[in-house]
């Protein structure tokens, strides 16, 4: 929120009487972020930095302003070292040491979202295959779903606003892994190994055929939104809030709960049907080489970034209330939790001073299985939601080879303009020489970013 709070901040009292320290967080804006903290450091240092943005903690690395190496404090911080595997060690480490450490990634909640009525008023099964995909999406546009005598519904929608392919791009997890990856214990790029190709051909038939919503490319995602919760799109690339939303459209009725439901990602290709992993961190911890010169003060620093992470008594205080304010975390069955938003209180302390909320940024995770909602107990709608994100959380992924890679920001920008450009040329038949365009784009620095790609993957030992 970036507001302050007052004299009385609960928060801050919390966490400065529970850790015997005098605790300020200073919560920048991400633009600003950089010049900001490069400032602190020229003058005075923070003690404790938490980043998502590993080249800028790099380059501090690098200038001696940081903490040295955390492995040997690992077992200070045991909830967060026994949180760590392989791929977050990687991610943090230079020449065999760790210049963060690193925070568990967020779990994406975003998946395909299915109108089940409408398979049922249809009598279809839940698509498996693109080809059982395509042939729903069909009948969701032709064949009157929802049983109102128009013809009015489309099977998918997308919200491009005349610059890219936004959520209907989420297709292309049906043919394989996107980006760079390694494939046959050589560097790959999805533009080179035809998993593109196969995933522009699907969205051109959709064009083609007239089965995705015209205005899918040029649309804004408010003008989607308001087609998706007025029975307008059969299928959507959403969170499971998708369900709260129709329902605030639907006048609570509550019906939201049983018509939409996941469409597990169909499979498209023998190494397809997957969705994309998340990041291999969800930021970064370091500790300036100042602070940590004076021991007594590196312990507590320790105690406290421990204390406060995820599922201990400090996650559940700053990030919730709990014992600090009169907030309270509800346990619901299956393990999920509940929290009421009391943003209607106006006696509520985050309600008067909101930037107390900032005392959770840096520690929140999804991974608490937390539901905050304005209702004040969990009903089928909030049930249904958080049925919806566990089950997308726990999809299965393909494998993270891109997020490690440093790659020339301006080639990637170059190759990244040639794709947009030919995807939709490629989509509405304009284009559809896709041999010109794999030269192209190679010529145009995919060539150097491949090269570069191989040499980090065999320093990273994804190549043998």
């Amino acid at each position: 929120m970036n507001t302050p709070t007052d004299e009385q901040d609960p928060f801050k009292k919390w966490i400065s009487d529970k850790y015997n320290v005098d605790f300020k967080l200073t919560n920048i804006v991400a633009p600003d972020f950089e010049s900001k903290l490069l400032t602190r450091f020229a003058s005075e240092p923070p003690d404790i930095i938490f980043s998502g943005d590993r080249s800028l903690l790099q380059k501090l690395y690098n200038q001696g302003v940081l903490l040295d190496d955390w492995t040997p404090y690992l077992d200070k911080v045991p909830t967060l070292a026994g949180a760590l595997d392989d791929a977050m060690k990687v991610f943090v480490s230079q020449d065999g040491k760790m210049i963060a450490l690193p925070k568990q990634p967020d779990l994406s909640n975003w998946s395909f979202k299915i109108r089940k009525d409408w398979l049922d008023n249809l009598s279809l099964q839940m698509p498996t295959t693109d080809e059982e995909l395509f042939e729903v999406l069909k009948q969701f546009t032709f064949n009157d779903p929802d049983g109102n005598g128009k013809d009015d519904t489309w099977g998918i929608s997308s919200a491009g606003e005349g610059k890219g392919l936004n959520v209907a791009g989420n297709l292309a997890a049906m043919y394989g892994p996107g980006g760079f990856i390694v494939s046959d214990n050589k560097a790959d790029h999805s533009i080179l190994n035809g998993t593109h190709q196969q995933f522009l051909e699907f969205m051109s038939r959709l064009y083609k055929e007239k089965v995705i919503d015209p205005d899918w490319y040029t649309q804004s995602w408010g003008q989607k939104g308001a087609k998706l919760v007025t029975d307008k799109i059969g299928v959507d690339w959403y969170p499971g809030v998708l369900v709260s939303e129709y329902d605030m459209n639907d006048t609570g009725t509550g019906k939201a709960a049983d018509m939409w439901t996941n469409l597990p990602m169909p499979k498209g290709s023998e190494i397809g049907g997957k969705h994309y992993p998340s990041a291999p961190v969800g930021g970064m911890l370091s500790i300036s080489a100042q602070a940590a010169k004076d021991p007594e003060k590196l312990d507590r620093i320790l105690q406290l970034i421990d204390g406060v992470a995820y599922p201990n008594e400090g996650y559940w205080a700053l990030r919730w209330g709990v014992g600090v304010t009169d907030e309270k975390v509800v346990d619901l069955d299956g393990g999920a939790k509940f929290f009421s938003d009391h943003r209607n209180d106006p006696e509520n302390y985050r309600v008067k001073f909101p930037g107390a909320w900032d005392y959770g940024t840096w520690i929140a995770t999804n991974r608490d299985g937390v539901l905050q909602s304005t209702a004040k107990e969990a009903g089928k709608i909030e049930q249904k939601m958080l049925e919806l994100d566990q089950q997308t959380m726990n999809a299965p992924t393909y494998q993270n080879f891109e997020s490690f890679l440093h790659l020339d920001p301006q080639l990637i920008s170059d190759v990244s303009k040639l794709q947009q450009q030919f995807d939709i040329t490629y989509i509405l038949g304009k284009d559809t020489n896709y041999e010109a365009f794999k030269k192209a784009w190679l010529a145009a620095g995919g060539q150097q970013l491949l090269d570069s790609t191989e040499q980090q993957f065999k320093e990273l030992g994804f190549i043998k």
